[in-house]
């Protein structure tokens, strides 16, 4: 009875069929669980795992190339938030300084009006913009176009220091 019931699994296991994306999500949590999962695949490796799920080797080259592609894009992505941060930090360090600063020269100096609370509105207004851009802002055109401006502008940074290594 014990055979049969084995037998019944294996056959119903066997007969199993998942989509695309199931597949990926099963192999995914696989390799996480996998006992050596802190080693690298060599490509060899991949290429036996591209060849049992019926991969050609072209196929798995082009998943690759696009794959580094990706990688490349993300990394860039990566430094151009780690760019935004600064730049909002800078910022921010100057708007409070800033204004802490004159807040507290309106007050020493003892001028009736508050003229420094209109720096602080005014500023607060750009800074305020700032702010939604940095933290609301990831996505659109807007950022799209921000990001192009930054990495054009490190492709011509890259340009002129390759240029003046060579020269020097």
């Amino acid at each position: 009875m014990a055979n049969r019931i084995d037998m019944n699994s294996s056959e119903q296991s066997l007969t199993r069929a998942y989509n695309q994306e199931a597949v990926q999500q099963i192999l995914n949590i696989a390799l996480a669980q996998y006992p050596h999962s802190d080693t690298e695949l060599s490509y060899a490796q991949l290429l036996e795992i591209a060849d049992e799920l019926r991969i050609s080797p072209d196929t798995l080259k082009l998943a690759e190339t696009k794959w580094l592609t990706q990688q490349t894009s993300s990394e860039k992505f990566r430094e151009f938030e780690i760019y935004r941060r600064s730049k909002f930090q800078e910022k921010a360090g100057k708007y409070v300084i800033t204004n802490t600063c004159l807040i507290a020269l309106n007050f020493l100096t003892g001028i009736g009006t508050l003229w420094s609370l209109y720096v602080l509105v005014c500023w607060s207004m750009g800074f305020g913009l700032d702010a939604w851009k940095f933290f609301y802002q990831r996505q659109g055109q807007t950022y799209n176009k921000a990001f192009e401006k930054w990495s054009r502008k490190q492709k011509i940074q890259k340009s002129i220091s390759g240029l003046i290594d060579k020269l020097v």
